[in-house]
């Protein structure tokens, strides 16, 4: 929560994310890891479907992490435009 104190200073409190975040964020890894030596190795042996597929599931899966990451900043409060300051209810 952000309040503003009498002497013009801001004290932010930070939230700490739960443990399933990061157990969520480990296996989003894993699978981009084994998706893209999948890929990768695929490329390399000429085996231009099953390179394709891995290409589009490391693409899929990238842009899943990106769009989690900035929905969990949003609830943060990270991507507000707006010039003024906000305040988050924790």
């Amino acid at each position: 929560m952000t309040t503003p104190n009498g002497a013009g200073t801001i004290t932010i409190a930070i939230r700490r994310r739960p443990w399933w975040f990061w157990v969520l964020a480990g296996l989003w890894l894993l699978l981009e890891i084994l998706f893209l030596q999948t890929a990768l190795a695929s490329a390399r042996e000429g085996e231009q479907r099953a390179a394709a597929i891995s290409w589009i599931a490391v693409a899929v899966l990238a842009a899943a992490g990106v769009l989690a990451w900035l929905r969990q900043g949003d609830r943060a409060g990270l991507l507000k435009r707006s010039g003024t300051l906000r305040t988050m209810e924790v």
